[in-house]
């Protein structure tokens, strides 16, 4: 195993106002949360405050499945009409309960990407003369995931507050894809720069070490390629990359070439590897992953994003504040060390003094 020797602490950064993300695919080009294309959104610190407010400003709530998606950016025409989700009503929580729904959607920053044959809980607003819209600033989500909220509907009733938390501290070898590339291509010498353009095609040329960068989707991989030492060309990736929703996930592979061709620029990856072998794993974060539960302590004092009632993403506070003695742990929050340092991905538990087994390893 091929690894670099610094581990995931479950340090943070600066606090940062949660903002829900419309990722976009525009012309076929998907455009990343880190870019322009995003959609801001007002959310609730408060499960409760955030599920009473949808529940009252929309028109429709409804869960169904999407028979037919008409994707607005890719349509050539203009207007309301843009875009459709058309759906087969399996259960309606709020409106007049009808066979099947139709959702018009415009191509702003804010449309809803649907997914054909999948189930949603839709929250939506208009009327039936004139029809119904949605959007990623309402609590429209994937059925899978929202059987809390949709008991909660059913019910008439909000879900408690958790009143208490637990966090998991995650620790491993940490796997870097670039400190990877240096290793097969300059061995233990330093300084080891990748090279780029004309340096890197000189290079592969005479058959010399290298390695480069390669342009692809950043947030579900980091790629690389190059020629090492022995003179075997090679592809490496990491992945998710920043895709990742908790530390101590991240993998690198490696691929190796006959041989690297290089493509014509301006279009897709620089080089192609010809006669690719199977992908062998260099580094893994799993394989070393030590997961240990923190003390009971006071509920998240930064602001949590509750765009799901049982799994919220709370702002990360180094600083441990304890609970009082006496006081009540139902319901619970228990928390991951979140791979962004700034954020942790957390689940609602019937009660936080009894922490889950610890995650150790793959």
């Amino acid at each position: 195993m091929m690894s670099v020797p610094t581990t995931h602490t479950g340090r943070v950064g600066a606090m940062y106002m949660f903002t829900r993300v419309a990722v976009l695919l525009v012309s076929g080009i998907l455009a990343l949360p880190s870019e322009a294309w995003a959609c801001s959104c007002a959310l609730k610190a408060d499960v409760r405050d955030s599920l009473k407010e949808a529940r009252e400003e929309a028109d429709l709530i409804f869960r169904g499945r999407v028979d037919d998606f008409q994707n607005p950016f890719e349509q050539e025409r203009e207007g309301p009409d843009a875009g459709r989700a058309t759906f087969t009503v399996l259960e309606t929580f709020k409106g007049k309960a009808v066979p099947q729904r139709v959702l018009s959607l415009d191509d702003s920053l804010c449309t809803y990407l649907f997914d054909k044959g999948v189930e949603y809980l839709v929250y939506a607003y208009g009327d039936e003369k004139k029809g119904f819209t949605t959007s990623v600033c309402t609590r429209t989500q994937s059925a899978r995931g929202a059987s809390v909220e949709m008991e909660s509907l059913r019910s008439g009733t909000l879900p408690r507050r958790p009143v208490a938390m637990r966090r998991q501290h995650l620790s491993c070898t940490r796997c870097d894809v670039e400190a990877v590339a240096r290793k097969l291509v300059c061995g233990d010498k330093a300084p080891c720069e990748p090279g780029d353009g004309k340096a890197s095609e000189e290079a592969l040329r005479e058959g010399r070490p290298f390695w480069e960068r390669e342009k692809r989707d950043e947030w579900k991989e980091q790629a690389l390629f190059g020629v090492g030492l022995d003179g075997r060309a090679f592809q490496l990736v990491q992945r998710p990359n920043l895709g990742a929703d908790e530390a101590c996930e991240q993998r690198v592979l490696r691929r190796g070439c006959e041989r690297l061709s290089l493509n014509s620029l301006g279009a897709g990856t620089r080089m192609t590897c010809t006669g690719p072998s199977e992908e062998e794993s260099l580094c893994d974060e799993k394989a070393t992953r030590q997961a240990t539960w923190g003390p009971v302590e006071a509920p998240p004092r930064g602001r949590c994003q509750w765009s799901r009632a049982d799994a919220p993403t709370c702002e990360w506070d180094p600083e441990t504040v304890p609970l009082a003695p006496g006081a009540p742990t139902r319901p619970g929050l228990v928390c991951t060390t979140g791979f962004r340092r700034h954020s942790a991905p957390c689940r609602v538990v019937p009660d936080a003094a009894t922490p889950p087994p610890a995650a150790n390893g793959p």
